[in-house]
């Protein structure tokens, strides 16, 4: 049996070639796998924007029917203040029909939370990822004060009935209330409104869906409640 013997060293010339060679192999596989786990972060990355995306596209909506109704609610809040400024020097309020509320959307990019577990935020150029965030802050506050705006205008609704006595202390309990709604609605306004610009200077969202959302949102605009006449409950009935 023949002994095979390891071939000695030619000089150190030989040893650096081979350290070398060994090196070399070395970076080509780092540089590879790291060439792929790129190549996998930027497809991780495009298919989480896909998801933003179509989220931000329901916010656009929001945002436009908001301010496609925003008149009708201004509108609705200074018809309840009459009714009520009457029912207080009279003592009673009148026959109030469905007075109607502001479009209660949900304000919410649920895909958010995943892309941040599974790192997908940390594969996106850090500008977006900041810009994302701003925005996804924006639609928690949103969320928030249209649930506080939806509890106001449930309060109100406690005037739709047939005409009945009105207290002096439920005369206030009404004022405050509207004063509340009134400011919940410059916010909304104002912060949907912010929200939509936000969104647009991603760059995310075609330009084309925000022309698309407004004209949409007013098209729905004569079908809502908020946007309609009180109709009082007689009338309504006869109807």
């Amino acid at each position: 049996m023949d002994n095979h013997k390891a071939k000695p060293w030619h000089g150190g010339r030989e040893f650096l070639k081979e350290i070398g060679t060994i090196v070399i192999g070395v970076l080509i596989a780092l540089a590879g796998e790291q060439a792929v786990q790129a190549l996998h972060g930027k497809q991780q990355a495009n298919a989480g924007e896909a998801v933003l995306k179509d989220a931000f596209v329901r916010e656009v909506d929001n945002a436009a029917l908001r301010e496609a109704q925003d008149a009708c609610v201004t509108e609705r809040l200074a018809a309840l203040s009459s009714i009520v400024q009457r029912g207080s020097e009279t003592g009673r309020l009148p026959s109030v029909g469905v007075i109607g509320h502001p479009s209660f959307t949900p304000w919410t990019v649920g895909a958010w939370e995943a892309l941040v577990a599974d790192q997908t935020v940390s594969h996106l150029p850090r500008a977006k990822a900041i810009a994302y965030t701003a925005i996804v802050q924006q639609t928690a506050y949103l969320s928030g004060l249209s649930d506080r705006e939806e509890d106001q205008w449930a309060l109100l609704d406690s005037m739709v009935g047939s005409g009945r006595r009105l207290s002096d202390v439920e005369a206030e309990q009404l004022r405050i209330t509207l004063a509340a709604a009134s400011d919940s609605d410059v916010l909304m306004g104002r912060t949907s409104a912010r929200l939509r610009e936000a969104v647009r200077q991603t760059g995310l969202v075609d330009i084309s869906e925000f022309a698309a959302a407004a004209k949409r949102a007013q098209a729905d605009r004569p079908n809502a409640a908020i946007c309609r006449p009180i109709v009082a409950p007689a009338a309504q009935a006869s109807g």
